[in-house]
């Protein structure tokens, strides 16, 4: 209902882990939701204080380790944190990819597996709300190739950026000072120039364009292969 309201995320996670830990008694609870890499892309925690200082601990000392060095997706164990005390981490899943993690943290020798089908819903129903939410999509792996191919492009585009733009610009310079010479009265050499100036041109606005790209996409290619197809910038009197 919150986010069929166009609530933000950060609010929605906030939401269900502190109605969550409410429902079940935990001393404290966490999301976090993984970008590009595994990188915590959004999250939230409610609890008592030392209940979730404890419990970001054994995020980042634990359960982080277990999750990205040996892909640990489901845990349930009973720990010693000056008494005994209950631990769950349990996967938010998008199709068969993990995207991020529902914890959990109880006093006593309680054994939170017995609560896997609440958390197991909860955990879809997190999903579910970050999907309706309008500000933030849970990534899949499409997403993550897309943006690991244009990070590669636009690095390239830079180099060729700076490789070709710093000796183009120079060319075009100096083919500019060439037909200013009123001492250039040859048709033929001043048409070729201005041949070469036009080509000059095309080249640095395909650099420039090679940098605006965000969203790639092949097209084919003569012989069978395919090419990178370059965005199409508006002219001057179109961007109104």
């Amino acid at each position: 209902m919150a986010a069929s309201a166009g609530r933000s995320v950060d609010h929605l996670l906030e939401l269900a882990v502190s109605e969550a830990a409410s429902l079940v008694g935990l001393v404290a609870g966490a999301v976090r939701v993984f970008g590009a890499e595994n990188v915590d892309a959004a999250g939230a925690m409610a609890g008592e204080e030392e209940g979730k200082q404890k419990l970001a601990e054994l995020e980042e000392t634990l359960l982080g380790q277990l999750r990205h060095n040996y892909s640990v997706r489901s845990l349930f164990m009973t720990l010693d944190l000056d008494g005994p005390a209950g631990l769950f981490s349990y996967p938010l899943m998008s199709g068969t990819k993990v995207v991020g993690a529902v914890s959990g943290l109880a006093r006593g020798e309680r054994n939170l597996a017995s609560e896997e089908e609440f958390v197991a819903s909860l955990a879809a129903m997190i999903v579910l709300i970050c999907r309706a939410s309008g500000d933030w999509v849970v990534p899949t792996k499409s997403d993550a190739e897309v943006a690991i191919k244009t990070k590669a492009i636009q690095e390239t585009a830079a180099t060729i950026n700076h490789e070709i733009n710093n000796p183009l610009m120079a060319v075009i310079g100096n083919v500019e000072l060439l037909l200013r010479r009123d001492a250039l009265t040859d048709p033929d050499a001043r048409e070729k120039l201005n041949r070469v100036h036009e080509a000059a041109t095309r080249i640095h606005q395909v650099t420039q364009n090679l940098m605006r790209i965000s969203n790639p996409r092949s097209v084919p290619y003569p012989g069978g292969s395919s090419m990178i197809e370059l965005p199409n910038p508006q002219k001057p009197d179109e961007k109104k």
